[in-house]
């Protein structure tokens, strides 16, 4: 499968379609930025903020648990930003109206899939292997959206 079956094919159809596009760069750098790394991944130990995390052998209950913890953390009239790491074609943008919809589409796409507030206050990550982790109460400026 390729780039252009993820664009086409899959955010080319409702949940996903029409979602607000937006260049993951200043996202993963945000990440890169504050968020202690180990390899490839984030490493949990040393991440700020207050964390928790589960690990989900059943992708039905993953996906239920993910859409949950993102519609509990959006509010109302806020947005929330979406990476994947691998085969999304780009970084979406929803809000809290069609969130549950939105993430449990998202999930469907085999990568590690990044939910961050717009404003940076919290992040949801969900693994392939079956990882499920939040951070709230994040302590950065949460004007800092575009990395600066």
């Amino acid at each position: 499968m390729t780039s252009n079956y993820w664009h086409s094919e899959v955010y080319s159809t409702p949940p996903l379609r029409g979602l607000d596009r937006s260049d993951e760069s200043a996202v993963v750098g945000w990440l890169n930025r504050y968020f202690p790394f180990s390899g490839a991944k984030i490493d949990w130990h040393r991440a700020p903020g207050n964390h928790r995390h589960w690990q989900v052998n059943d992708d039905v209950q993953l996906t239920s648990m993910a859409s949950r913890e993102v519609c509990q953390h959006i509010h109302p009239g806020s947005v929330v930003e979406h990476v994947g790491d691998g085969l999304s074609p780009y970084g979406v943008r929803f809000t809290s109206d069609n969130a549950h919809s939105v993430v449990a589409a998202l999930l469907e796409i085999p990568e590690h899939h990044y939910f961050v507030a717009e404003d940076r206050s919290w992040i949801v990550v969900v693994t392939m292997e079956g990882d499920l982790d939040v951070v709230d109460q994040l302590p950065f400026d949460r004007r800092d959206r575009n990395g600066n």
